[in-house]
């Protein structure tokens, strides 16, 4: 989806470079550089700039030459524009804005902005599924229609987990990995074949649900298939691909008797000692072959 700085201007006001309002900006988040290092910074097309009034004031108290180099080398860098939340700006800069047309805005609704840039070109995807925070990990928990997965969730909201989102599970990609929340309408709402939909958070109370959350494992609910081999060891290491990233993965099969929220815990917790540099089947495939070598 395409995004221009006139999109943004809301109740801003232009101070100058007008005639280029309809530059287009491609990245989601506002960038916050400081202006003593601002020879260490890469190209910045098609980013949004904030100049904080702490920011404005050390560029009007330098000497004029410092400025007017100071001003045209931040034009270089081609920004899609700059935001100014407060303070004075001096006159070199803005002419340096309007000699490149780089619109220069005034506002003190920066969050407003980037609520905007979010919502417009932050990558995301809705996925058919469950996310509950468990141990501190969000587990998406995916399968087939009616395999069980609200029915984990709900076992796992009982023991003291937190329910992210039920249903359709909206993920976005940002900077620190994948993140899951549920819809507009579906916050804090479980749907249970029979009980039908139920609020999670009026049922168990606040620390039942959670607004969003870092996706950190997937796990898949599959009715168990005679004959179907399934690893007993996990020495290999799966993934689940969405978005560009690469989430680890298992499989669980599903059978009359299996806990299947007990086997979730267990997997979570699994995979926080894998992120310490703890694989369990690795010692032991390591210990096994030590010994056969003998």
């Amino acid at each position: 989806m395409t995004i221009t700085v006139k999109d943004l201007i809301g109740r801003a006001r232009v101070l100058a470079g007008t005639a280029g309002i309809k530059r287009e900006v491609t990245s989601p988040q506002i960038s916050r550089p400081e202006l003593a290092q601002w020879s260490t910074y890469r190209d910045m097309g098609g980013s949004m700039l904030h100049l904080t009034p702490v920011q404005a004031s050390h560029l009007c108290a330098l000497p004029v030459k410092e400025r007017v180099r100071l001003a045209r080398e931040i034009m270089k860098k081609k920004p899609a524009g700059i935001v100014l939340s407060g303070g004075t700006v001096c006159r070199e800069f803005l002419d340096a804005a309007e000699a490149a047309s780089i619109p220069v805005l005034r506002s003190g609704n920066i969050p407003g902005m980037e609520r905007i840039l979010a919502e417009r070109l932050v990558p995301r995807v809705g996925l058919h599924g469950v996310l509950v925070q468990v141990f501190g990990i969000g587990t998406l928990i995916i399968g087939v229609s009616a395999i069980g997965k609200s029915e984990a969730a709900l076992d796992l909201v009982l023991r003291g987990h937190k329910l992210a989102a039920d249903d359709v599970v909206m993920l976005e990609r940002s900077e620190g990995g994948i993140t899951g929340r549920p819809t507009d309408i579906g916050a804090d709402l479980l749907e249970i074949r029979g009980l039908g939909v139920i609020d999670v958070k009026a049922l168990y109370g606040d620390s039942a649900t959670i607004d969003r959350c870092e996706v950190g494992l997937v796990v898949e609910l599959e009715e168990w298939k005679k004959g179907v081999y399934y690893s007993l060891l996990g020495l290999r290491e799966r993934r689940y691909k969405v978005l560009g990233a690469n989430l680890p993965y298992l499989k669980l099969p599903v059978k009359p008797g299996r806990n299947m929220a007990t086997l979730i815990e267990v997997a979570a917790r699994n995979q926080m000692l894998k992120e310490k540099g703890v694989y369990t089947a690795r010692e032991l495939s390591r210990k096994l072959n030590k010994r056969l070598a003998r």
